[in-house]
């Protein structure tokens, strides 16, 4: 029948009340010695001050639990002066749940364990979480080795400032299926007994136990121990002070960015630090320090004991980039503990540092094919760096991977293979079979081993400076090369030599496919690396490229290619680089020699401008015996251009322009200087009377009268300037730029209302950069000016000298051959200006059209450089030129409330410049040859004007002002900042 709902809302009621009535809820703030036991879903809450303290069980965990479980919430204290301080017991047949929080405060202390689940409970959970102290004084701090059932799961969170420790014994036990985390420390006393148990974490024969630690893990023997395994992920420290940092008699996990640490105490008579000691078979990561730092006395076997990095039974190790795995003795051991075999084959891939402080490297005992992948360091102090032990082992290597030590294959057939783009190099070994070089440049130095050779793949380079005694086989794309030796070569790819290199030696015999190439290094002294052979050299028709090297050469050098006991057949092809010089070879039974000419290509076939070409047409008329001629033919084809743009020296032609340009700023100076005139009668920008804007040289604004002294007539004024100019290449030069700084100073007057009069003298210095050139300019200027006003029209006139050192070093460097030439020379500017300008406006905004026309002259003296066999005699060189410049010039004029005056002005105009606008200069080189000219880039027929600037009158006798000049065309761009102070008197 159906249950009504009457019914069943008053059974869960009684249900809920039955729960509530057997829950118990306590509550201490006060300190008591009654012990309290606990099941159910009992509540156990101690606040500070309160305390439960006895000789006995302080807490009894018993029988089963319900819902929740019970919770424990200590910030007080829990302590047994003779006992434990919270323990089990009961039924083990139902379930329990127990939640222990022991805050920042709070302490559970026992003479005995501090806390122990001694029941086996089939099913349920338990959860420890520490943030104050947990200790024990003669037993461990947590006892939970009686928990085995799968149906348990255990956690443990220790927190930052936490402590788990036993005194005399385990920091903590922890039975199956357990979870620990760790922030704070767990740790024990120091073990003076061999029979002692002093373990940070004794996981004993407990199974799916995990442990991830940030804290500190010490303990007086091993940092953490299991008989059958566990995983460990570690960001912490963990130190086994008379043991191992971690140590498994089974399997084991272990995942390290902190430090692992073995050690010997000294305070028994036997101790083995390894950092990491693993029986069986191993996973381990290493991305912090593993570390073993001491042993002393002997095993249970009565072998001395090692203090090793990692040992370990067999298995998979990574040493990830700057990881140390560190051995006071040895650094890793492959083992069965007793220097017999391991259990499995090993991987190791090292990119880190592995180094043994006083014995081997890596040990690797057994007949398994093991691999090693070395990208990182390893090291053995006693000579030995990698012992791979018996089996077909394999040794991978990285770029970065070092030796320190002999690498031995040992017993089985074991392979090196050299596998990486960025290359590297390889010594010392012995035993190894096969040498296999898949993708980089790599260097072997080692000597007598490789019995069955090797190959060099496609795209694989080898430098021998060792010596190969088996067969090595070179194929299509790869590179053979180095002074050492090899028992027989077959070359389908690239045999090279070089004095560099070495000279490359066969012991038996050098076969050369019809694709294969031998490249043959000459120097210039005359020297060069044969190709020796011991028994027959089979040329097949292969290619004979020769390598020119650099410095001088030496005219109808002979050399000697290749010796052998016998040669059979000839180079199919002979293939130089040289621009200039063309090989002949000659055959005897033993031997191949060459033999250079010059051949009848003309220095002028690689110019690739005008400018080269007249300078290659000057250097093959110097000689055979010039140093200069020589240098130009060692060039190979690809640098005989550049070579001959170099010794062209085309940026003389361009110091023209470069001066030009920089000395233009004086006459800006001048303009500056007449545009900003201020006073009575003056050229400021201002108003009449009837507040009509012109640019006249009577009438004031009303409000700015008491900033204009009208009794003065003269004028000082002191420019700052600056400028910056790019000039482009052309005909084969990079272009130059160049950096002026200086000052003007000046003085004019006034000789009638209509006419003022001034004269300036200045200083700058210019610096001038281009590829291979670099140089400067001082410069000294004078110039007169004088202004015309008549009305709206205004006539300004200008002229100025300048006086010019300067210095030029060109750097030349091509196939050995050097020199850096250095110039001084002196040259002198004059320009001249004169410009019409109309003034009108409207309101307080002045506009003026004006019309100029300019000179400008340079000329540079003769003079030679200093240097080797590259310099030059150059020319005297002269430019002058008229231009004509068409713009406007904008100005407004403002009055502040204190009496001062803002003039902002601008001005746009384009410029035209007449005459031969191109730059050239005649040269020779002063080792001799015909004289040749070469040109620079030109000046800019048209080009933008560009002018901008404020005036500030901050008293009647006092202005300041700022201004910006520019000059942009297709071949230069000059720009040019001016900083104005002038004085009324």
């Amino acid at each position: 029948m159906p249950f009504p709902p009457q019914r069943l809302s008053l059974a869960i009621a009684l249900l809920i009340a039955a729960t509530s009535a057997n829950a118990k809820t306590v509550q201490i703030d006060t300190a008591t010695t009654a012990a309290q036991t606990l099941g159910g879903s009992d509540t156990l809450t101690i606040s500070a001050p309160g305390s439960i303290t006895n000789s006995g069980k302080a807490v009894s965990l018993k029988d089963k639990t319900s819902g929740a479980g019970v919770v424990i919430d200590n910030a007080g204290k829990i302590v047994s002066t003779g006992g434990r301080a919270i323990d089990s017991s009961g039924d083990l047949t139902q379930a329990r749940n127990y939640t222990i929080n022991n805050r920042s405060s709070g302490q559970i202390l026992g003479a005995n364990d501090a806390l122990r689940i001694d029941s086996n409970f089939i099913s349920g959970s338990l959860l420890i979480d520490n943030s104050g102290f947990i200790r024990s004084t003669t037993g461990q701090g947590l006892d939970l080795d009686a928990l085995r059932s799968d149906g348990v799961k255990t956690t443990i969170i220790n927190r930052a400032g936490g402590l788990i420790r036993g005194d005399a014994s385990d920091g903590m036990k922890t039975g199956a299926n357990a979870s620990i985390t760790n922030y704070g420390e767990i740790s024990t006393g120091d073990s003076h007994n061999a029979d002692e148990k002093f373990d940070g974490i004794d996981i004993d024969s407990a199974s799916g136990v995990s442990v991830t630690n940030y804290g500190v893990i010490s303990a007086g023997r091993h940092g953490i121990t299991t008989d059958l395994g566990a995983t460990l992920v570690n960001y912490g420290q963990i130190t086994g002070r008379n043991g191992s940092g971690f140590g498994s008699d089974g399997d084991g996990t272990v995942i390290n960015h902190g430090t692992i640490t073995g050690a010997y105490s000294g305070l028994q008579a036997n101790g083995d630090g390894d950092g990491v000691d693993i029986d069986k078979i191993a996973h381990i990561e290493n991305y912090g320090t593993i570390q073993g730092v001491g042993a002393g006395g002997v095993d249970k076997g009565g072998f001395a004991n090692g203090s090793e990095g990692i040992a370990l039974g067999g298995g998979y190790i990574l040493n990830a980039s700057n990881a140390l795995i560190s051995g006071a003795d040895s650094a890793i051991l492959v083992d069965d503990g007793s220097g017999g075999s391991g259990l499995a084959a090993t991987t190791l891939e090292n990119f880190g540092t592995i180094q043994g402080l006083n014995g081997f490297g890596v040990k690797l005992v057994g007949e398994f094919a093991d691999s090693v992948i070395n990208g990182g360091t390893i090291s053995g102090s006693n000579g030995l760096a990698l012992d791979l032990g018996g089996g077909n082992d394999s040794l991978t290597l990285r770029n970065g991977s070092r030796f320190v030590g002999v690498v031995d294959g040992g017993s089985g057939y074991d392979r090196v293979v050299m596998d990486d783009a960025a290359g590297g190099s390889f010594g010392a070994s012995r035993n190894f079979e096969w040498l296999e070089v898949k993708q980089g440049a790599w260097t072997l130095t080692g000597h007598d081993d490789f019995s069955d050779g090797g190959a060099v793949r496609n795209g694989a380079t080898l430098v021998n400076q060792g010596s190969i005694a088996g067969n090595l086989t070179v194929d299509a794309g790869g590179v053979y090369a180095g002074g050492g030796s090899v028992g027989n070569l077959n070359v389908n790819g690239t045999l090279r030599t070089d004095t560099r290199l070495g000279r490359a030696t066969i012991v038996r015999d050098l076969n050369m496919a019809s694709t294969a190439t031998l490249a043959y290094g000459v120097n210039a002294d005359g020297s060069s690396a044969p190709v020796q052979v011991g028994g027959i050299a089979n040329l097949n028709g292969a290619t004979l490229a020769v390598n020119p090297g650099s410095g001088t050469y030496p005219w109808q050098s002979h050399y000697t290619v290749l010796q052998a006991a016998q040669v059979n057949g000839t180079f199919g092809k002979v293939s130089s680089d040289y621009a200039f010089l063309t090989p002949t070879l000659a055959y005897t039974p033993t031997q191949v020699d060459l033999t250079y000419t010059r051949n009848d290509v003309a220095f002028n076939e690689f110019a690739a401008t005008g400018n080269g070409t007249n300078a290659a047409n000057s250097l093959a008329s110097i000689g055979k015996n010039s140093a200069l001629y020589n240098a130009l033919l060692n060039t190979s084809q690809s640098s005989a251009g550049a070579a001959i743009e170099q010794l062209a020296g085309t940026s003389n032609a361009n110091l023209t322009s470069a001066t030009l340009g920089a000395s233009s700023q004086v006459g800006s100076s001048m303009l500056s200087a007449m545009q900003q005139v201020g006073g009575n009668p003056g050229l400021m920008v201002g108003l009449d009377q009837r507040d009509t804007p012109v640019l006249a040289a009577n009438g004031v604004p009303s409000e700015a009268r008491n900033l204009n002294d009208p009794n003065a007539r003269g004028r000082l004024w002191l420019q700052g300037i600056g400028g910056y100019g790019k000039l482009d290449g052309e005909h084969g030069n990079s272009g130059l730029e160049q950096r002026t700084k200086g000052s003007v100073l000046g003085a004019d007057w006034s000789l009638n209302p209509a006419w003022r009069l001034g004269v300036l003298g200045g200083y700058s210095k210019t610096d001038l950069d281009a590829t291979g050139v670099d140089g400067n300019v001082e410069s000294w200027h004078a110039g007169v000016y004088a202004l015309h006003q008549n009305g709206p029209i205004a006539v300004r006139l200008g002229a100025a000298y300048s006086g010019h050192q300067g210095e030029s070093k060109r750097t030349i460097a091509f196939n050995g051959f050097s020199d850096r030439p250095k110039g001084d020379y002196d040259a002198d500017s004059q320009q001249a200006f004169a410009e019409v300008g109309y003034a009108m406006g409207s309101g307080r905004l002045s506009a003026e059209p004006f019309a100029s026309l300019g000179y400008q002259r340079y000329h540079r003296d003769r003079y030679q450089e200093k240097g080797g066999a590259a310099a030059l005699q150059v020319d005297s060189q002269t430019q002058d030129n008229f231009s004509s410049t068409f713009g406007l010039r904008l100005a407004h004029l403002s009055s502040l409330d204190n009496g001062m005056s803002v003039t902002p002005r601008m001005a746009a105009g384009w410029k035209h410049t007449y005459g031969d606008v191109g730059s050239s200069t005649r040269q020779a080189f002063v080792t001799g040859g015909t004289a040749f000219s070469v040109d620079g880039s030109s000046l800019d027929r048209d080009s933008l004007v560009l002018e901008a600037g404020l005036d500030v009158g901050i008293s009647a006798r006092h202005t300041l002002g700022v201004g910006y000049s520019g000059e942009i065309g297709s071949n230069s761009r000059n720009h040019g900042l001016i900083g104005q102070w002038q004085m009324s008197f």
